[in-house]
């Protein structure tokens, strides 16, 4: 069936149910109820983002049970995806933080700084020389 068919059916069921028809009326109603309207809650980045489309969603005059619904399940879901993803974000940023400062130091036997450093300094002449 395509759109002018299921067009053409529910223009049909709407004429029965004005006429007095409680069954035609009945079946408008559940199809109704049963359409969802696409929530875009994935396109948010934010929470502030998010929230705003659940509200402006949420706030439509001719919303259905279902599709408050289907848009309180998709709000929770992202609102968990959104809120796990900035604190990973966080803790590693602190963790690039905590570890940014250190130095890195060689660690040598005691006996061995005098040839370590004679080696160094023939190096650091062969650099300059070059």
């Amino acid at each position: 069936m395509d759109q002018a068919d299921e067009q053409r059916i529910v223009q049909a069921l709407t004429m029965r149910a004005q006429g007095g028809d409680a069954d035609a009326a009945r079946i408008l109603f559940n199809e109704k109820s049963k359409r969802v309207r696409p929530v875009h809650f994935h396109e948010c980045e934010t929470l502030d983002e998010l929230k705003h489309e659940f509200e402006r969603y949420m706030g439509m005059p001719d919303i259905t049970r279902a599709e408050s619904e289907h848009a309180a399940k998709a709000f929770d879901r992202l609102f968990k995806l959104i809120t796990t993803r900035d604190e990973q974000q966080k803790r590693l940023r602190g963790d690039l933080a905590a570890v940014a400062g250190l130095v890195y130091i060689p660690l040598a036997d005691v006996t061995q700084w005098e040839v370590l450093a004679e080696q160094s300094q023939r190096e650091l002449k062969e650099f300059a020389r070059n």
